[in-house]
């Protein structure tokens, strides 16, 4: 799953129908949290030179004569509040998006699902070929 690959559900099957104002609960997969590019800062791998571009970019001041460590520190002092991509266009939808805590599965309905319909398999599945597996899983949908 990619960022790209996960905002074009939402944005083409549910928020279309969504009442607004809507919560969307979302964890903490990779793809739910990407960074907008106005708000990300640079690390330790950028060059100097794209250090200054950044901080003149952003308006912020730059001395003369900076190491590539300072400028760094300037930049992450600087460094705007984070944005999320995916907050971003939710929120143009006229819906809110609320982030579960980190290591919290019990908060997310979905997995809570995924453990019924996991146990519910498994305790009644004496053989693992693939028709009963289907059709185990058909029984489990009601």
């Amino acid at each position: 799953m990619t960022g790209k690959l996960f905002i074009r559900w939402p944005t083409t099957q549910l928020l279309p129908v969504l009442p607004e104002p809507s919560v969307l609960a979302l964890d903490n997969a990779p793809y739910h949290t990407q960074l907008t590019d106005v708000c990300r800062c640079p690390t330790m791998a950028t060059k100097k030179a794209n250090l200054i571009t950044w901080l003149e970019r952003h308006g912020i001041p730059v001395p003369d004569g900076p190491t590539q460590p300072e400028l760094l520190v300037r930049c992450q002092q600087n460094q705007p509040k984070l944005q999320y991509t995916e907050d971003n266009i939710i929120g143009e939808w006229g819906h809110e998006v609320v982030c579960l805590p980190p290591a919290h599965p019990e908060l997310n309905a979905t997995e809570q699902v995924w453990a019924c319909m996991k146990h519910h398999v498994c305790s009644s599945l004496h053989r693992f070929p693939w028709a009963d597996l289907q059709a185990r899983l058909e029984a489990a949908k009601l």
